[in-house]
């Protein structure tokens, strides 16, 4: 019994062992740092962004945060940001320098971790009271004012405002419908040489 009394005594004493751990724990908390839910509080480009974290519940701003896209040397999915849009703040292990500027991946003459400098910004991460509710597919693009385009396994499905196709050619298969009339053996109800032509029948 004494010897439970005489620990329960040592973890409330700042003397003790678990006292001087949990006094640095607390000051690796306060001093390193992993990520943070963010807001963007402005837009400098689409690369570019100037956001708003809490730290240890104290309001912080970083500006010229880099954004973090899904982008290849062959291709490209962007979101456009504005203001108010949510996500995540991440700060690096080391020194991101010379891979910002040059692309160069090698071990840096820095000693910095996490530095608060060494961040970038990924946008989508929102609190459950903002979050949508998903149209079904297994790949769907979206927006919130109703445009879509749904891929499942077997179709691809595109709804929503106006429909605009560019390009020098459009090929389109031999079973193409529109309205549910073949593209390629419709004919049109006065479809005279030379006369406009009306609505397919």
């Amino acid at each position: 019994m004494s010897n439970e009394f005489e620990y329960e005594e040592k973890q409330h004493d700042d003397r003790s062992f678990e006292g001087a751990f949990s006094r640095i724990l607390k000051a690796l908390k306060k001093d390193l740092r992993v990520q943070f839910a963010a807001k963007i509080i402005k837009v400098n480009s689409q690369d570019s962004v100037n956001i708003e974290y809490y730290s240890n519940g104290v309001a912080d701003i970083l500006q010229n945060v880099p954004v973090r896209h899904l982008k290849s040397p062959t291709g490209f999915f962007i979101l456009k940001l504005k203001v108010g849009d949510r996500g995540v703040v991440r700060f690096f292990d080391d020194d991101i320098d010379l891979y910002r500027s040059s692309g160069v991946i090698a071990e840096s003459s820095e000693a910095k971790v996490h530095d608060i400098n060494d961040n970038i910004f990924e946008i989508g991460f929102y609190p459950d009271n903002e979050n949508y509710i998903y149209p079904d597919g297994d790949l769907v693009i979206g927006t919130k004012a109703g445009a879509l385009i749904s891929l499942t396994e077997k179709a691809i499905n595109i709804s929503g405002g106006n429909i605009n196709i560019t390009g020098s050619n459009v090929n389109i298969g031999n079973n193409t419908t529109i309205d549910g009339k073949k593209f390629l053996e419709h004919v049109h109800s006065n479809g005279n040489q030379g006369a406009n032509t009306g609505g397919v029948v």
